[in-house]
């Protein structure tokens, strides 16, 4: 086996056309279930998406089942009730107590959670690993849970106190620490990446996303104190121009800090994926933001086309009412709710077709790995693996597929 395989590497073999028609059945089943399904839906779309993606010509495999995530959500559940109970009974109590009080139960019991999707997230993780096999090996993943969730909840702290500076060591140590302790077979896997490399490459987005629109609010300090005086004196229309002239930054940052944030993410994941090992075996990406950005266009047309034809639709079915007299009350809610039920349920499906599937398609054409016969000196791993799916993950709705 060659030593260095580009561009043939891996590749994914799936067809967009069975993968619509195995979502498909899966959201009416989970429908019909009331949503008990999507455990066994979301196993099938793994199986699905594991044996069409090929590593040196060999396919990976799913080993996961719905009654291990139907089992692990029920636990996840019974732990996260308490929670909930607890969080109602203090806004009871503190609901006649001061303002702050009842703020810092808030900012509290949202910490709590966003702590909680920490420890779901390598759960997750460990599970959907120790369920993925190749050539007959399974990987896994190691550490402590509660652990990663104090790295990753001190690091985002950070990153919000640093309004974002601190975003690329929060990557580096939180994905750093998976990989340490991640392994594949009897080989260890290992991820060292640079966060000051990655910190050159994301101050665009944070001068855009914070430090543009705080120089603006600085450069209008006086048009902004001139329309308070005016709304106290004339009411809305005082604050007319001002408003206006605000407005137009945010049209155009937007824009320009999506085009930016893509450009990161894709730096950093051929960053991340240059920095990785597995045993002896290296890897290197050739992604290409052009055709990154070119999905996430098509991706928002088809989008935004499948919400106009839904407003079409409900707006001919309402003017068809309206000329019958019917277009009232209930009726008209119900016209409206609908469409935006279908939106919630189908927009997922179009992520997945349009989005997240020739990402990775792309990503497998542009992967590259050296020293692959390396890889086939692992052996399958005795370390134990958890008996159920991902618990908090599922309950918190934490992950894709």
């Amino acid at each position: 086996m060659a030593d260095s395989i580009p561009g043939r590497s891996s590749r994914f073999e799936g067809r967009r056309g069975p993968l619509a028609g195995l979502l498909l059945r899966n959201l009416l089943f989970s429908i019909l279930t009331l949503g008990i399904y999507r455990f066994w839906g979301r196993t099938h779309v793994r199986r699905f998406v594991w044996r069409h993606t090929v590593l040196l010509d060999d396919a990976l495999e799913y080993l996961g089942t719905g009654g291990e995530l139907f089992i692990g959500f029920l636990i996840a559940v019974a732990a996260l009730l308490p929670v909930f109970a607890a969080f109602a009974v203090l806004q009871f109590v503190f609901a006649d107590g001061p303002q702050y009080a009842l703020i810092t139960l808030e900012i509290l019991y949202y910490l709590v959670l966003f702590f909680l999707v920490q420890i779901a997230i390598h759960r997750m993780r460990r599970y959907r690993l120790t369920r993925t096999a190749w050539r007959g090996v399974r990987f896994g993943l190691g550490g402590s849970s509660l652990t990663y969730a104090c790295i990753s909840f001190g690091y985002s702290l950070l990153a919000a106190v640093t309004l974002g500076l601190a975003y690329p060591w929060m990557r580096a140590a939180t994905l750093g620490y998976f990989a340490r302790h991640a392994y594949f077979g009897t080989a260890e896997i290992d991820l060292t990446p640079n966060a000051r490399w990655l910190f050159v490459r994301w101050m665009p987005v944070v001068g855009l996303s914070f430090g543009v629109p705080l120089l603006v609010i600085v450069l209008n300090l006086g048009k902004i104190e001139t329309a308070v005086e005016d709304f106290e004196i004339y009411g809305t229309s005082g604050v007319r121009d001002t408003l206006a002239s605000l407005t137009l930054w945010p049209l155009i940052l937007l824009p320009m800090t999506l085009f930016f944030w893509i450009w990161y993410r894709v730096m950093e994941f051929r960053h991340m994926i240059g920095c990785l090992t597995v045993g002896d075996t290296y890897f290197s990406s050739a992604v290409r933001s052009r055709y990154v950005f070119g999905r996430f266009l098509i991706f928002s047309l088809v989008m935004v086309a499948f919400v106009l034809l839904l407003g079409v639709i409900a707006v001919s079915v309402m003017t068809g009412f309206a000329r019958i007299g019917q277009a009232e009350g209930a009726v008209a809610v119900l016209i409206v709710f609908v469409p935006v039920l279908i939106l919630l349920l189908f927009s997922g499906i179009v992520r997945i077709l349009f989005l997240d599937i020739p990402l990775l398609r792309h990503a497998c054409e542009t992967l590259e790995i050296r020293n692959a016969a390396a890889l086939e000196e692992a052996v399958q791993s005795s370390a134990a693996v958890p008996s159920y799916g991902e618990g908090t993950a599922e309950a918190l709705d934490v992950g894709g597929f």
